[in-house]
């Protein structure tokens, strides 16, 4: 029998499952898949209309209310009624009988909502207004909203009183309607001229190099997961911590891919289904080029594997020598900088971003010994803020080595502390704080309690008081460790220096030591305020203890 994959068509035996079908095809296992039985074009009536004036179309879209099903009964006796009137406010179109019930209550508007009104509080004479600013008013029927202008508005403006209303029109879509289902079962027995999408293709919009960054490192793993799915549009918002840039903007039609760049929910990837006006706070990222019904079926939770055009351009965490036949594929230049020798961990590359690194002549990738670069832990099921927070400020939400600039160490000190920032750990609450000793490796984030807010320490000797960053339990989010060699870390450390950092799984961590019980915390003048650099410095041939107990634990 004849099946249709990604648009291919292959020839397969009547036994043939999924899994044997799809085979050589773009798939990540656990993803879901499209079946499509079959495709007849039908007409399919929206909720837009369209009014017709001698100035030019304006669109309506009806809400679903009674009122917007009043509106298809009466679309008849409207059409040929004429401006009555306009104010500042609203536009009048009619009158026409109605059986709307008479209100004196007034209701709130909003700009281009498009309502029933009763002239003179009476049904006979009733109208449809158009509200042209955001205001309050009793037009004889409460809250009698139908729908809203969305196309054509800048007709409003040149209508006269007495000009018509033309015709009106119901907008109506060529579909195709398809018998789809998506499933995760390779064992699925396929039917004859079912058509199969594995997954979704993006071409990218070099426009927005920012955006599409951040668009390339949600789909790093090769697949996306559909975190809501609406009638317009299904999204994903599992990186929504990040700073981006206002970048390409457009009419969003089905098929394009965006990325909010500001405002709630800033960092979430949207595919649409239907045409949605432009948005300031929108950024163009790219076109779907396949899949796109796999996108139209796929429930809320579903996994779907993604693929990019471009795919992206990342050689960190890479060998010298593998970032050179990485970029290679490409058709890009290595420049080594650093350590150049093959075996050399590259930690910087630059430039990090996909759409400039693709018109670059060459590529520089900065190469450190590979002793070099510090393996750390993350537990984001103990700590999920102080995760996300120290994700961020390493860099390794986004790439697979980060850094991290020494902020205040000196020779015999328990901790190194490592800059933060104060105005984004603002929001980090308390979470996770140590229950008994804090042992060496263990790290921390100062929380939004303490003056010091945001600073990331690491213990170098145990501590039944004083966490990573000096202080007590109640200001330190504990977030993970060090798994790598401390002294190593630490040989000829001082300020301003930079180390690389990686992440390593939580699951290859070594269980912590048994500690003792929590002591009652001490009450102090100044519970664990650390305590200027020179200050500090001052005090280094001082007890340990004593630094201890001025916060700088």
């Amino acid at each position: 029998m004849i099946i249709l994959v990604n648009g291919q068509k292959v020839e397969v035996s009547d036994s043939t499952v999924l899994s044997e079908a799809i085979k050589g095809h773009p798939y990540e296992q656990g993803s879901a898949v499209a079946l499509i039985k079959s495709a007849d074009a039908i007409r399919k009536e929206t909720n837009e209309f369209e009014l017709i004036t001698a100035r030019g179309p304006i669109g309506l879209r009806l809400n679903g209310s009674k009122y917007a099903a009043l509106f298809r009964e009466l679309v008849q006796d409207i059409k040929g009624r004429g401006i009555r009137w306009q104010t500042s406010k609203v536009l009048a179109i009619g009158s026409f009988p109605t059986q709307i019930e008479v209100s004196h209550e007034p209701s709130k508007y909003q700009k281009y909502d498009c309502l029933f009104a009763l002239g003179g509080f009476d049904s006979r004479s009733s109208y449809i207004m158009i509200a042209k600013l955001n205001h309050e008013g009793a037009y004889g029927a409460t809250g009698a909203v139908l729908g809203k202008i969305t196309r054509g508005r800048h007709v409003l403006s040149e209508l006269k009183e007495g000009e018509t209303i033309l015709d009106i029109v119901p907008v109506v879509e060529e579909v195709i309607e398809r018998s789809a289902q998506v499933t995760t079962d390779m064992d699925h027995r396929l039917e004859p001229g079912t058509s199969i999408e594995t997954f979704v293709g993006v071409k990218l919009d070099k426009r927005s190099p920012v955006n599409c960054e951040h668009f390339l490192v949600v789909s790093g793993s090769g697949t996306i997961p559909i975190t809501e799915r609406l009638e317009t549009y299904s999204s994903c918002s599992t990186n929504l911590d990040v700073s981006l840039v206002a970048e390409a903007t457009a009419i969003r039609e089905p098929g394009m891919v965006t990325v909010r760049h500001a405002g709630l929910g800033m960092g979430r990837v949207y595919f649409y289904k239907t045409r949605r006006q432009i948005s300031s706070y929108h950024s163009l990222v790219g076109v779907v080029v396949q899949g796109m019904e796999l996108l139209r079926v796929a429930p809320e939770g579903a996994k779907l594997t993604l693929m990019t055009d471009p795919r992206r351009v990342m050689s960190i965490g890479m060998t010298q020598q593998e970032g050179q036949a990485f970029l290679e594929t490409f058709g890009l230049k290595q420049k080594r900088i650093g350590d150049e020798s093959d075996d050399a961990i590259i930690v910087e590359q630059e430039p990090e971003l996909t759409l400039e690194a693709l018109h670059e002549p060459f590529i520089e990738t900065l190469g450190v010994r590979p002793e070099q670069v510090n393996d750390i832990s993350i537990d984001p099921h103990s700590a999920p803020q102080t995760a996300r927070y120290v994700r961020k400020m390493i860099g390794l939400n986004h790439k697979p080595i980060g850094t991290l600039k020494v902020h205040f160490t000196f020779p015999e000190m328990p901790l190194v502390t490592f800059d933060g920032n104060f105005s984004e750990a603002g929001s980090l609450v308390p979470e996770n704080q140590f229950q008994a000793t804090c042992v060496r490796g263990d790290m921390a984030a100062t929380n939004m309690s303490r003056p010091n807010r945001g600073l990331i320490g690491i213990r170098l000797e145990p501590s039944d008081e004083f966490g990573p960053t000096g202080e007590e339990r109640y200001g330190s989010n504990m977030f993970g460790r060090v798994m790598s060699d401390l002294d190593r870390l630490m040989e000829g450390l001082k300020e301003g220096d930079i180390i690389y950092v990686r992440e390593i799984m939580p699951e290859a961590a070594p269980a912590k030591k048994a500690t003792r019980k929590p002591k009652a915390p001490k009450v102090r003048s100044e519970e664990g305020q650390p305590v200027s650099k020179n200050a500090a410095k001052a005090k280094k041939s001082k007890s340990r203890t004593k630094g201890e107990e001025n916060g700088q634990g």
